[in-house]
């Protein structure tokens, strides 16, 4: 079985259209955040996620919603820089 990932290179400010959901390795080549952290955070319910698999399967493909990995950035960004915005 292939699995194949979404291109990435588009981003929100370039007019094009952008993925709205992806896997952990899409979360790590855009924003730099490796699995374990992302799974802990996640946990924490800081950012969202759904499983898409039928419901007899054991497995499936899990699905970050890249919207939630941004605003979780942005929110610590805000929080460690007292609201300035670089």
């Amino acid at each position: 079985m292939t699995t194949e990932t979404i291109s990435l290179e588009a981003s929100p400010s370039a007019g094009t259209p952008f993925p709205e959901f992806g896997r952990w390795r899409d979360v790590q080549r855009l924003y730099g955040v490796k699995r374990g952290t992302l799974y802990n955070l996640m946990a924490e319910g800081k950012v969202k996620s759904v499983v898409l698999r039928r419901k007899s399967n054991v497995h499936g493909c899990r699905l970050i919603h890249l919207a939630s990995v941004s605003q979780y950035l942005n929110s610590l960004m805000e929080e460690q820089n007292g609201g300035a915005c670089e």
